[in-house]
């Protein structure tokens, strides 16, 4: 199972993220603590995670974010991996 995890600058940024894909997408999206796997990547605190299906809708609203990086996340079992694609 994969997930898109966006990672942004602030509770705001993740917020207005969020909003926008779930205006736009059945499968929604929601604001979550930054993976402990990815915090090295940005030291932000909040993250937008939603699914990979939403990948075309999350890079159409980025624009106006501060968006650290952008990551797809596998699990597999209790074990998750992280992929740039930023």
């Amino acid at each position: 199972m994969s997930d898109i995890i966006v990672i942004v600058g602030s509770v705001t940024s993740a917020t207005r993220l969020a909003r926008r894909i779930n205006n736009q997408s059945v499968s929604g999206a929601q604001v979550i603590s930054t993976p402990v796997g990815l915090r090295s990547h940005s030291g932000c605190s909040y993250s937008v995670k939603t699914s990979l299906k939403n990948e075309h809708i999350v890079r159409n609203n980025l624009n106006g974010l501060n968006i650290k990086g952008i990551f797809i996340e596998k699990r597999d079992g209790n074990e998750r991996s992280y992929y740039d694609i930023s």
